[in-house]
């Protein structure tokens, strides 16, 4: 089975997800989106594409882009 692991929104803790039990993801207010299993619903940190990335199994798109250095040397 796979699982895909999660921060849970707002609340202490992590969850794991089954994506081939999710009926639909949906984008919420702040940084978290919630995941729908039918009638149950689990709200988890990260964003709509970064939620939908993970549950694909893209983990290169599920990674925030890391910070650019605008530091010139030379």
């Amino acid at each position: 089975m796979p699982l895909v692991l999660f921060k849970r929104g707002g609340q202490p803790g992590s969850i794991a997800i089954n994506p081939e039990h999710v009926t639909y993801v949906r984008s919420s207010a702040g940084p978290f989106t919630d995941v729908h299993f039918g009638e149950h619903l689990v709200s988890v940190d990260g964003t709509f594409e970064q939620v939908v990335a993970k549950l694909a199994g893209d983990t290169a798109a599920s990674q925030p882009s890391p910070a650019r250095s605008w530091i010139r040397t030379g």
